[in-house]
């Protein structure tokens, strides 16, 4: 029984169903076929190898789908070339036009209109026998479409078309949009918001104010971390729309997580976000703002240079001295070297220029090149004098093409003067005061009774008084010459009074005046906060004689709130002045280098000290600092 098995089963493998009798689903009825409804495939295999070889297949063929017919409607439009052609698509086949016909058919037309293929303004668009067939089929099957990115689609044709935020078939989509909004993705939310904000429409204004609640319940489940442009799109939205601050950080966070994968134009995206954001620590997102900024001074040669202008400019905008975060040295120097060797032209230049100073940032090969531009450019001045003249009056620099730089810009200033415009042409002057030149003329307009009542009898900043008192004391004292009008004497008093209260309660006040104090001998060898008659404030004042020996002058007691002026103290012969300095190393800002210059000019010896130098030092450093820049004044003296 055993030797005969192998036999039994190679006689059962012989006897199978031959290949050419099965009958396939498509085989010609008069085809013999012994066996009906079998499988397609025979598995055989020989006898001797059965448990060792794999199993053979003899495969029919499938039988062939017929293909669907091609879409005649889409087919059409392939070969459209205007929309005089999409709408002759239309009158033929109005009655079938479907979902996706009316959806590329809208598309095309925007893209046509954008394009200036057409020869249809709005108007004689909405009134054409095709447009307005193509709108009221999709009135009949707007209610059918099944994907709301379609709609959001028309809608926007719609719009750019200036259809009337009232007409039927915009309160129609609407509707639609309405019922559907929880339906749409995070970039159709931001886009549909964009749209909406251009209808007028109660409809339109009530969705404005439900998509941010929708966007933010849906976020953190549709962001997606692999989308750069759409966490960036969302970003922007979040902020604009006031978005809770842990939605804000969550986008944040996965942006964050994602920045070895931004390209250019999303790393200026980032950065314009943020600047719309106040004081960035407190919503826990200042790392974002950082990678940005390094990556972006990493590929400053790689941006557009409307888009560095752009982000410059952000950043000179949101520069504080409560958000000094925004400054990036590198950033500056690789923009300042790129505008230099690519040779902007002045238009482009001018941005870049006004927010150096902004930051008070000083590059001596950017301001070379920039003034070079000023003085030979053929380009119409579009930026104000004073924008203009700034980053060297901050860096208070002139030039080897000072003078032609400045002569075209007195010319300027000589054809357009005007009222109107009296903080920029007043600041224009103190940057020319701290140059040390004074265009009389200018000076006599801004110093003319009726200007100086106009701007300061309304709510004039600290800036605008300390700026009159400065270049009032800076032309009395460095320009005998000068015979033009004065700032009367109630508005000169003012000034002082102003100064004096806004300088007499500085924080740093403390630290600065025990140092000297300890160092010179006692309380009764330092005062502090004193005006001189020409109206400098003086941080600390000490007096000196031959030898080296502290002299006391701070012996009776004082009202806090009465001026003191120095030149009532006895045997003073020198003072010290705190911060103002440039942001990038150890030089005077122009302007207080100005007060610095007047100042000695009336006979005090001035030891500036550099206040970001002075917080940085150990508390048992800080009195060796100072008595070493006072004694180093003194024998400057003396050589």
């Amino acid at each position: 029984m055993r030797r005969s098995l192998p036999n039994l089963l190679n006689s059962y493998l012989k006897v199978g169903p031959k290949p050419h009798l099965i009958r396939t689903e498509h085989s010609d009825n008069n085809c013999p076929s012994p066996i009906k409804n079998q499988l397609t495939k025979v598995k055989t295999r020989h006898p001797s190898s059965f448990f060792q070889l794999p199993i053979l297949d003899s495969v029919v063929s499938s039988p062939t789908v017929p293909l669907s017919p091609p879409d005649r409607v889409l087919e059409a439009v392939k070969s459209a070339n205007s929309i005089k052609e999409i709408f002759e698509i239309v009158l033929k086949e109005e009655k079938n036009l479907e979902e996706n016909h009316l959806t590329k058919f809208f598309r095309l037309i925007l893209q046509f209109q954008n394009n200036s293929r057409t020869c249809y303004s709005s108007d004689a668009l909405q009134n054409h026998i095709g447009f307005i067939k193509l709108c009221q089929r999709l009135l009949r099957v707007a209610p059918n479409m099944t994907d709301p990115a379609n709609l959001v689609a028309c809608l926007k044709t719609l719009v750019f078309c200036q259809v009337a935020g009232e007409s039927r078939i915009i309160q129609t989509l609407l509707h639609l949009l309405k019922s559907k909004v929880n339906d749409l993705g995070l970039q159709q939310v931001i886009f549909l918001d964009f749209l909406l904000r251009k209808i007028k429409s109660p409809l339109a204004d009530a969705l404005v104010i439900a998509l941010p609640v929708v966007f933010q319940t849906q976020l953190e489940t549709q962001l997606n971390a692999d989308n750069i442009k759409t966490m960036c799109d969302s970003l922007r939205y979040a902020i604009d729309r006031r978005a809770s601050a842990p939605k804000v950080k969550f986008i944040a966070d996965s942006l964050l997580s994602s920045s070895n994968k931004w390209e250019n134009s999303e790393i200026c995206s980032v950065i314009w976000s943020l600047s719309k954001i106040r004081y960035l620590p407190d919503h826990g997102i200042l790392p974002l703002l950082e990678n940005a900024l390094d990556q972006l001074a990493k590929r400053v040669n790689r941006i557009e240079r409307k888009d560095l202008e752009r982000t410059l400019v952000a950043v000179g905008e949101n520069y504080t001295g409560k958000s000094q975060y925004w400054y990036h040295e590198e950033l500056c120097n690789a923009i300042a070297k790129r505008v230099v060797q690519e040779q902007w032209p002045l238009s482009s230049t001018s941005p870049i220029g006004r927010t150096f100073a902004k930051l008070s940032y000083v590059n001596f090969e950017f301001l070379d090149y920039y003034s070079s531009l000023i003085a030979t450019t053929d380009e119409k001045l579009t930026m104000h004098p004073h924008y203009l003249l700034a980053p060297f009056a901050v860096a208070n620099y002139r030039t080897p093409t000072f003078e032609k730089m400045v002569e075209q810009l007195l010319k300027y200033s000589a054809d357009n003067m005007v009222v109107n415009k009296y903080q920029q042409w007043f600041r224009f002057a103190i940057d020319c005061a701290t140059l040390g030149f004074y265009p009389r003329s200018l000076i006599s307009q801004i110093f003319e009774e009726s200007f100086v009542n106009s701007h300061f009898g309304k709510q004039a900043s600290h800036l605008d008084w300390l700026q009159l008192d400065v270049l009032n004391r800076s032309v009395r004292l460095e320009c005998p010459e000068y015979d033009g009008p004065y700032p009367t004497r109630a508005i000169t008093e003012r000034c002082h009074r102003k100064i004096y209260e806004a300088n007499m309660h500085k924080e740093q006040f403390v630290s600065v005046e025990k140092a000297l104090q300890s160092g010179v001998g006692g309380l009764s060898y330092v005062t502090t906060g004193l005006l001189t008659k020409h109206g400098h404030f003086v941080d600390h004042v000490i007096a000196m004689r031959p030898g080296g020996y502290p002299v006391a002058i701070n012996t009776a007691s004082h009202d806090p709130d009465t001026i003191r002026y120095v030149e009532d103290l006895d045997g003073t012969n020198g003072c010290q002045l705190s911060n103002a300095y440039v942001i990038n190393g150890d030089r005077l800002r122009g302007i207080y280098d100005l007060e610095l210059r007047t100042l000695e000019r009336t006979g005090y010896d001035i030891v500036p000290v550099n206040l970001g130098k002075w917080e940085a030092l150990q508390d048992y450093e800080k009195i060796p600092f100072l008595m070493q820049q006072v004694r180093l004044k003194e024998k400057a003296l003396t050589l």
